[in-house]
């Protein structure tokens, strides 16, 4: 009978490692042109084949520890929750828990061609009269010595499908009372009179006032709210000042309908939610005169559906309710899928 048992061990162990070498294979062949007649990225490549590794870690029967992610290696301080949970029913991000894998993939990939980022850059021909597109340099705008006037200018790319980012470069004394960098509709205004927040004041933009630490949308029938919450600032969000960096990075993502933000140092959250089914542009809006922005097209993902993965948890974290999460661990599953849905 003992022989019996130690000939099944044996058995089940070789089929699991069958098992396991089979998804291998599989992982290894993905970069080698295995689905080259596919119109896949590079990136797209390096997801698909980390899917198949985790996978194979999952099936090994011996693997109970928590889930690891082969991510990136950046800089930032990923453990930065975001600020901006509304309310209860809101809809939760990934983005929410932590800097997106995304996004640190085109952080750590090698930069676009210059004509790549020309055609995401300012649009010379949608702006304030106020401001124009430098002829040496078209990824950066000079704004005219008007007073009382509030101008912006939008990108020439909209997106509505897709992971983007994008690279704001503003310096801190160039901004004046009002700097906001956002996105908005072909629709949103350009120019206003007198010094304001213009983008976010109406429902077709989205801005975050970076003077003000606020963030708008439709000001007009709805309050502000502080971004990044006022929690952060005194542990040194933005080092030993209050001020944003000079170097900020939008990060817009038209799939899950949310955009967040984040400087070299920090992942700041998500800002603004309830995206899809919009076509929105790169935009900013600037009072100071003289003031030079430049924008640069980082890189983006095309259109993917989720995971059967994700949509399991997306769907149990709904059901438990934001204020809930901490049931999770109540939940009768093995650690590995606890860890997964806690987005650890």
């Amino acid at each position: 009978m003992g022989q019996r048992a130690s000939i099944e061990d044996q058995e089940g162990q070789r089929m699991d490692n069958d098992q396991e070498g089979h998804f291998q294979e599989i992982a290894n062949r993905l970069p080698n042109g295995y689905l080259e007649n596919r119109p896949m990225s590079h990136h797209r490549f390096a997801q698909v084949r980390e899917s198949f590794l985790e996978l194979t870690s999952r099936n090994n029967t011996t693997n109970r520890g928590p889930i690891t992610r082969n991510r990136a290696k950046v800089k930032r301080d990923n453990g930065t929750r975001s600020p901006s949970f509304l309310n209860e029913a809101e809809e939760f991000y990934y983005a929410d828990e932590c800097c997106p894998n995304k996004f640190e993939i085109i952080m750590n990939s090698d930069p676009l061609d210059q004509k790549v980022m020309e055609d995401h850059a300012w649009n010379p021909n949608d702006r304030s009269l106020n401001i124009f597109v430098k002829d040496d340099d078209p990824l950066t705008l000079h704004r005219h010595p008007v007073a009382q006037s509030t101008d912006c200018i939008r990108g020439k790319v909209g997106y509505s499908h897709g992971f983007h980012v994008w690279k704001i470069t503003w310096p801190r004394e160039q901004r004046g009372t009002h700097a906001v960098i956002g996105v908005a509709t072909k629709e949103a205004r350009l120019h206003a009179v007198g010094y304001t927040s213009l983008i976010g004041s109406t429902s077709d933009s989205y801005g975050w006032d970076i003077v003000r630490l606020k963030c708008s949308h439709d000001a007009r029938h709805r309050e502000q709210w502080d971004y990044p919450s006022n929690e952060y600032i005194p542990n040194g969000l933005f080092g030993d000042t209050t001020d944003v960096p000079e170097t900020i990075y939008c990060i817009l993502d038209m799939d899950e309908g949310y955009m967040a933000f984040a400087t070299d140092e920090k992942y700041l959250g998500v800002a603004f939610r309830g995206l899809k089914g919009k076509t929105l542009y790169p935009i900013v809006s600037a009072v100071w005169g003289h003031c030079e922005i430049t924008i640069k097209y980082l890189g983006g993902f095309p259109p993917e559906a989720p995971s059967l993965m994700s949509t399991c948890r997306r769907a149990i974290r709904s059901h438990l309710g934001r204020r809930n999460t901490k049931n999770i661990y109540d939940l009768n599953l093995p650690r590995c899928c606890i860890d997964y849905l806690l987005y650890k």
